[in-house]
């Protein structure tokens, strides 16, 4: 699987070692801490996309994210430091942006893709 994340992408897998990594570094569930944007993006389905944000924004913060992304990401590929999961992080912004495409989402829209993959 692969996500896109300030015009990259990175190929990830969601596995067992992923989700103890995740606990070492966070004490969060990896799978619980997916589930609650997947169901957050279908109670705000209905939404306008600024409340939807915010919403997502909201579930967790900044840091616990990233570590979540680079857990993941790091089961594909090791030489990707956290730092650079961070700087993409903050480089997206905090809203979406009017460019076609979906290489440049802000973070919470970016979990809730994965959060859906995942899923299905």
């Amino acid at each position: 699987m692969q996500f896109d994340l300030c015009y990259k992408q990175y190929e990830y897998k969601l596995n067992l070692a992923a989700c103890k990594s995740f606990y070492e570094q966070t004490g969060k569930d990896l799978n619980y801490t997916l589930l609650r944007y997947l169901e957050a993006c279908r109670d705000g389905s209905t939404l306008d996309a600024a409340k939807r944000l915010n919403i997502l924004f909201g579930l967790e913060s900044f840091d616990v994210i990233a570590k979540m992304l680079h857990c993941l990401v790091k089961q594909e590929d090791k030489s990707i430091p956290l730092i650079e999961i961070e700087d993409a992080m903050f480089r997206v912004g905090w809203m979406p942006t009017i460019e076609d495409g979906d290489q440049c989402e802000p973070w919470p829209l970016v979990v809730a893709l994965i959060a859906t993959d995942v899923s299905d």
